[in-house]
């Protein structure tokens, strides 16, 4: 897959069928955007390109930070997986936000040999909203290009949204988050000392420092997760909150790796899928209680991951 920073860096002016936009978690519904992308451009032989933009314009037009469903390596992962061919990151900001319509209709002209648009129904360009899907039919058919609008994928009678997405997520609802991206929610971060608590308890943890800056942590609570660690994946326990039994206020994200004892992997990269919601985050009266919780939720994530696997 070709990629670029800027419109300008394409210098072949390629024939494409072409979406655009955030494309943030890569839902069921960006996928279903890309598959047509990708199919449309076979069938009509020629090439699949996405522009797709960082950060994300919701976050440049309300001036809130946004923290992200993937980091931006992931999304081109994400996207270099449906088989697209091409893909131009943008890097958003109010400049590019006063475009209008036209003159962003112009810009892509001039670089693309422009074969057909691939869109959803709420798609628009330029500022203010002001070039919707009407603007962009007519568009087309005067300028020489098929506008192809994609039906919004649906889950549980809403239509799917990395909106809709985040605040599940918060809400700790695992399965419904999954279900609408089609894949587990992952976040990365780095592994590093603890105060090695959980070791004095009899289950070992890797304690993560998530990448904060790009991904967003679900609700408190633990999870039945697999995580990614030099190169091989674990099934584990994570547990997600503040550690109430011992009163401590810091977000703290502990992963108890089953069946393996991983020690010295500070400094280490590591991927956590979550892959179901156990039980909340909540204080125990005492030490044994906890140990005794501990067993239970490491029990059921043992189920649950077997079931899960057996599945797949």
């Amino acid at each position: 897959m070709e990629i670029y920073t800027s419109l300008e860096d394409i210098r072949d002016k390629p024939a494409v069928v072409l979406a655009i936009g955030s494309f943030d978690g890569m839902h069921l519904g960006h996928r279903a955007i890309l598959g047509k992308v990708r199919d449309e451009a076979e069938r009509r032989g020629v090439e699949s390109m996405v522009i797709t933009f960082a950060p994300t314009p919701r976050e440049v037009l309300s001036g809130q930070k946004e923290i992200a469903l993937m980091k931006a390596d992931e999304k081109i992962a994400a996207i270099r997986d449906t088989g697209i061919e091409r893909v131009c990151i943008k890097h958003f900001d109010r400049a590019f936000a006063r475009i209008g319509r036209d003159e962003f209709i112009e810009r892509l002209l001039t670089y693309l040999d422009l074969r057909a648009l691939v869109a959803g129904p709420d798609h628009h360009v330029g500022q203010k909203h002001e070039g919707g899907i009407d603007f962009l039919r007519e568009t087309g058919h005067a300028r020489g290009f098929d506008l192809i609008v994609v039906p919004k994928a649906r889950y549980k009678g809403m239509d799917i949204s990395s909106q809709l997405i985040r605040k599940t997520l918060k809400e700790g609802n695992i399965a419904d988050v999954n279900a609408m991206l089609g894949s587990s929610y992952r976040i990365s971060g780095t592994v590093v000392p603890g105060v090695k608590r959980g070791r004095s308890l009899g289950y070992p943890t890797l304690n993560v420092t998530p990448d904060l800056a790009s991904c967003l942590i679900p609700a408190y609570g633990v999870y039945a997760v697999t995580i990614d660690l030099n190169g091989r994946t674990y099934p584990a326990v994570c547990n997600i909150g503040v550690r109430p039994t011992f009163i401590e206020d810091n977000l703290s994200i502990e992963v108890h790796v089953m069946n393996e004892e991983l020690d010295h992997q500070y400094g280490k990269a590591i991927g956590i899928h979550f892959e179901h919601f156990v039980r909340e985050e909540r204080k125990f009266e005492s030490q044994e209680a906890l140990i005794e919780q501990i067993k239970n939720d490491i029990e059921t994530c043992k189920k649950i991951l077997t079931e899960e696997k057996c599945q797949r």
